[in-house]
């Protein structure tokens, strides 16, 4: 018995604090995985709020569409305007041309519009078996002054082409109303291909004597 009592007094006591000392080191690591583990959760939402995932602009995409179209389908539709058919130039030109009238000296109602004499025209006619002589004066009514104005600047090469014309008929083309009527419509065809720009509308054959 002293034996056994001699061998547990020789063996030396436990050092103090022993569980302790293990678990130290347990707490440290665990206490540097959870620091770990926050700053890895830290990081992450930094860079989602950086860089926001593409799913989520797609699905506030989709939601801005389906938002469009119920205000489209909420919203009136605009009532349509009539269209403005352009106007034809020949409309155009026969507005342009009453404004002219109207200014020009002929009333936009009617009337006689401004005349040009043509007159003193002594023609010798194509009658191989007498001569003959015709003295002819003409009255040419245009729309407006302008015209008027236009025509009497050309007036030399219309006198030129009406004695052309008169010295080659013949005294039986030019009597009774039909020849008179025709030979009125040709000088007035003349007078357009020659002064285009006077608005030329209607020519009165003024005086009118056979010699």
């Amino acid at each position: 018995m002293s034996e056994e009592k001699d061998a547990k007094q020789d063996t030396p006591p436990p050092p103090p604090g022993g569980k302790s000392s293990k678990l130290l080191p347990i707490f440290v690591g665990l206490n540097s995985l959870l620091l770990v583990g926050v700053m890895a959760v830290l990081v992450m939402q930094m860079r989602k709020q950086a860089h926001p995932p593409e799913h989520a602009d797609e699905a506030a995409a989709e939601k801005h569409e389906e938002g469009a179209a119920e205000g489209e389908h909420d919203a009136p539709a605009p009532e349509k305007k009539e269209e403005k058919k352009p106007e034809k130039k020949e409309e155009k030109a026969e507005k342009k041309d009453e404004k002219k009238d109207g200014a020009g000296g002929k009333p936009a109602t009617g009337g006689l519009g401004p005349l040009v004499k043509i007159s003193d025209f002594v023609i010798h006619l194509r009658n191989p078996e007498i001569d003959r002589y015709a003295r002819m004066s003409f009255d040419v009514e245009v729309f407006a002054d302008s015209d008027k104005d236009s025509l009497t600047a050309h007036m030399p090469r219309v006198r030129d082409a009406f004695i052309s014309y008169l010295s080659d008929r013949t005294l039986e083309e030019l009597q009774g109303a039909e020849g008179l009527g025709r030979t009125k419509d040709a000088l007035q065809m003349k007078l357009r291909d020659l002064v285009p720009e006077a608005r030329v509308r209607s020519l009165y054959i003024s005086d009118f004597v056979v010699q």
